[in-house]
Order: C-alpha cells, then sequence, then structure tokens
C-alpha cells in the first residue's frame, strides 16, 4: 500500500470515528438550547421534579448570541423539568422525553404567547393543550362574571348559563380526547392522572338519576382510574405527589385501620411497576414518619414492618435502610394504644417513683426543662390543668425534667409551686428518657389511661384538656352507661 493510499484510510478512520461519536453522543445525550427575549438573566437553570421535590440537574450561561445551552452526554431521567431564572424563578416546565434534543424560545413575562419549540413533539402538543385551556379560560370568565352580577335576569341567566355549560363540555371533551389520542406521551399519562374520572357513572340509580349516598364511596374507589401505575415517569412530575397526598389528606378516612386498607390496595396497585412500587413505598413512608396528625406514626411502622424490612418492595435508597429500622424500632413501643415503657426515677428527695406503678385514671407524662422558653410559657396552662383535673378526673402528672443542674430544676418546681410528681430524667434507675420516648426537644407530653396505655402524645395542655373531656363525655353517653342507668 503507497503512502497516499494510507494517508486515505487513516482520514476515512478518523471521519467515521468522528461521525459514530456525534451520533452516540446524540443518541445517548440531551441538549436543550434557550433563547429568552427580554431577559437580563446570564445563567438559566435545569431542574426536575422527584416526587414533591425538585433537584437540579445543570446551569447553562448565556452564549454572545444570546443563547442558553444544557448538554450533558448521558440522557435525564424523562419525567417534567423546570427551565428557571438566576434567581430561581420559574420560566417554564417541559418533558425531557424522545431525543432530549430540543430548542425553546420565549419572552419568560409572556410564557404562553411566545413560546416557540423545535425538536418536540410531547411538548408541542402540550403547549397547544395549555393554550386551549387558556383561550376557554379567557371566554369563561367575562360570562362568570355578568352571571354573578345579573343572577336575577332569569331569562338571560340562563343563556349565559348555557353557554358556560357548553364551554365546560368542549374543554372536557378536549381534555379526554388528549390522553386519548396521544396514549404514550408523557404528556397524555400527566393529563390523565390529573383529571379525575367519571365516578359519577357508578352512582346512577335504575331511572339514571344520581344516588347522592353513593358518591362519597365511588370518587374514593375510582380516585386513581385515570393514573398509570406502569408508567413510572410520572414519579417525575408534579401530579404524583399531588394525587397522593390529597387523597390521603382529603379523600381517605382518617382512621389507621381504614388508611392501612388503602395504603394495602396502592401498593398492589403500583406493584405493576418496581420502581413505581418502590418509590411508593419510600414517598408514604415518609410522609406518614413526618406527619403532624397524631398517630400516623403507626402508618409509617407499618409500611416499614410490611413492605420494606421483608424486602417485599425494594428499597428506594438501600443505604438507609438500618437507619430506618432503627427508627421503627424506637417509634413502635410508643404508638397510641401501647403500654408506655416504664421509667423508674428519683424525684427531688431522692425518693424512687415508678411510672408503671403511678395510680391514677389519667396520668401526663410530661418531659421539660426548667431553662427552655418554651416550657416557661407552657407551664402556667400545665398548672392550671393540673388543678382542675387532678381531682375531677383522677389525672396525675409524672414530670420529667431534662435539667442537668439539680439546682436549677429544684428552684424551678419551688417558685412554681409544682405538686404533683417531680422526677429528673438523668436520675434514674431504670430507663433512659431519651431513646424510650424519643425525647429531642421540650415540652413533650404523652396522655396515658389507668393501664398506662398510651391515649395521646406530642400535644400540649389546651388541646389534652379538651381530648378528656370528650372522652369522659362519651364515656357517660355510651349504650353501656345508659343501660347502666336505665336499671
Amino acid at each position: 500500500m503507497n503512502t497516499l493510499a494510507k494517508i486515505r484510510g487513516i482520514i476515512l478512520c478518523g471521519l467515521f470515528i468522528l461521525l459514530f461519536s456525534f451520533i452516540y453522543a446524540a443518541d445517548t445525550g440531551y441538549k436543550i438550547s434557550v433563547k429568552l427575549s427580554n431577559s437580563n438573566d446570564t445563567a438559566l437553570l435545569l431542574a426536575h421534579y422527584y416526587g414533591n421535590k425538585q433537584y437540579l440537574d445543570d446551569t447553562a450561561f448565556r452564549s454572545k448570541q444570546g443563547v442558553f445551552i444544557f448538554q450533558g452526554t448521558k440522557k435525564l431521567k424523562e419525567g417534567m423539568y423546570i427551565v428557571a431564572g438566576q434567581n430561581k424563578s420559574k420560566y417554564f416546565y417541559f418533558f425531557m422525553t424522545g431525543s432530549q434534543q430540543f430548542e425553546f424560545s420565549c419572552d419568560p413575562l409572556h410564557i404562553m404567547q411566545t413560546m416557540q419549540l423545535k425538536g418536540s413533539q410531547d411538548n408541542k402538543l402540550f403547549y397547544e393543550y395549555i393554550g386551549f385551556l387558556s383561550r376557554k379560560q379567557s371566554e369563561i370568565e367575562p360570562l362568570g362574571k355578568w352571571l354573578k352580577a345579573h343572577a336575577n335576569r332569569t331569562d338571560s341567566a340562563s343563556l349565559i348559563r348555557k353557554k358556560i355549560e357548553n364551554i365546560d363540555a368542549e374543554v372536557k371533551s378536549y381534555i379526554s380526547g388528549y390522553y386519548k389520542n396521544h396514549n404514550g406521551l408523557l404528556s397524555a399519562a400527566f393529563i390523565k392522572a390529573g383529571n379525575e374520572p367519571d365516578y359519577l357513572s357508578f352512582c346512577k340509580k335504575p331511572d339514571g338519576n344520581i344516588d347522592s349516598s353513593r358518591v362519597y364511596q365511588a370518587y374514593k374507589a375510582h380516585y386513581f382510574d385515570n393514573f398509570t401505575f406502569s408508567d413510572p415517569r410520572l414519579i417525575y412530575t408534579t401530579v404524583f405527589s399531588q394525587k397522593i397526598d390529597y387523597f390521603f389528606d382529603k379523600v381517605a378516612v382518617p382512621m389507621v385501620d381504614s388508611l392501612k386498607k388503602e395504603i394495602d390496595a396502592l401498593m398492589v396497585a403500583a406493584s405493576v411497576n418496581k420502581e413505581m412500587q418502590s418509590f411508593l413505598g419510600w414517598y408514604l413512608s415518609l410522609k406518614f414518619e413526618t406527619s403532624e396528625i397524631m398517630g400516623q406514626d403507626a402508618l409509617f411502622v407499618y409500611l416499614v414492618r410490611n413492605y420494606l424490612e421483608n424486602d417485599k418492595v425494594p428499597w428506594q435508597f438501600p443505604d438507609v435502610k438500618p437507619n430506618v429500622l432503627k427508627r421503627v424500632n424506637m417509634l413502635e413501643p410508643l404508638l397510641i394504644g401501647k403500654v408506655a415503657p416504664n421509667l423508674i426515677l428519683l424525684d427531688t428527695n431522692n425518693m424512687v417513683h415508678s411510672l408503671s406503678n403511678t395510680v391514677a385514671h389519667y396520668t401526663l407524662l410530661f418531659f421539660w426543662e426548667s431553662i427552655c422558653s418554651h416550657c416557661q410559657q407552657e407551664m402556667p396552662k400545665v398548672i392550671k390543668f393540673y388543678n382542675e383535673f387532678h381531682m375531677k378526673y383522677d389525672l396525675e402528672i409524672f414530670a420529667v425534667s431534662t435539667d442537668t443542674s439539680l439546682v436549677k430544676w429544684k428552684e424551678f418546681i419551688r417558685k412554681n409551686n409544682m405538686e404533683w410528681i417531680n422526677v429528673n430524667g438523668h436520675l434514674s434507675i431504670s430507663g433512659n428518657y431519651h431513646t424510650l420516648y424519643d425525647i429531642r426537644s421540650t415540652p413533650i407530653m404523652y396522655l396515658l389511661d389507668e393501664d398506662k396505655k398510651i391515649i395521646a402524645k406530642f400535644l400540649l395542655t389546651d388541646d389534652l384538656a379538651n381530648l378528656i373531656r370528650r372522652r369522659e363525655e362519651n364515656k357517660l353517653t355510651s349504650p353501656a352507661n345508659q343501660n347502666l342507668k336505665n336499671e
């Protein structure tokens, strides 16, 4: 082979490698070009949704041509993404799907009127969808205002209502047509998931009228009909957390046993896709572990014990498993209805007091500290609560001070005339109050019944007083009590 032929071979080989690298980069990477008019931004942020959180993926800087380019060699997770300004103001949303080679151009102050895009049919259709809804909203708003101002004009109002109904029907038809005609697109799955199912069709009487007594049950039973559990891309959109949170916060019966059944049903529905089921298990466990609703920590324990601990559902983040199990082991003995762990501590005179041997119809287990400002604010209420409930409802307070200074502890007790059982957590014969009762701050209160079972926890004095009153009133009006009275 002569020298010229060798050179040609080397050049052709180099061109082939270069061409292959371009094809490979286009196939595996992402390139999002953004051009903004009327913007002073020198940098833009690209972020994605993950449940109800947002995570930064990339930063792009303004070129001399006024273009921002987000670019990487690996494709990003498919889902809903945000382009935000350098001050973190959200400019627009889009779906990261397909080739991930998109171009966006718009005025950030007038997104809908100016948005132009290339390279994504999914996003093109989605912005057409948003534009349609925006136009219909503009049509219906003045009609609604007119109707509100002229409701007494019967004939005209009837015509306006008919127009509103027609627009509403047109919108509903457009929405359902969108996800039926574009099955497979993420935008279609997203829109469908956010659209309420036709649950009223399950409430009709034989005569065709709606049976109002069946509406709630039908709504709850069919709430997730439009949610595609087999599509894990929905995890990376706003609709997942909104749908789940609304169901558990507003739709489902807020009783622990009922919520356990709803969790089981959802975990079965999500089992069609491992990523979806794994994320759902993690999302719900976090939701109930951090819930401010008393007693919902039982749902966290239930999820972990029944789905995660035994690896029935894969861990979303396996590294946290030891810490989660440790947390469950701490919380489980403190669930509502459990017998409170015993504490044997010393009082100001070094006399022994056992929580389990405290004889009372109600026992308030009260963790406090003399230098804690919240404790100081709450203490007058606790004293009033004790004076009112001690004799009337046979209530005792087992007050565990977390003070390390015994002098300050004793001074505070004398100054405030605290006549209940006062013990110090550091003068322990048996039981570490920190780990037994998950004490990380003060004040913390647990209300116990006559058998030392936990009735309530993490409530403060006013709420505990109302709870005891309701509990005693319910006893008086219970069927068993009424029968005794009749006898």
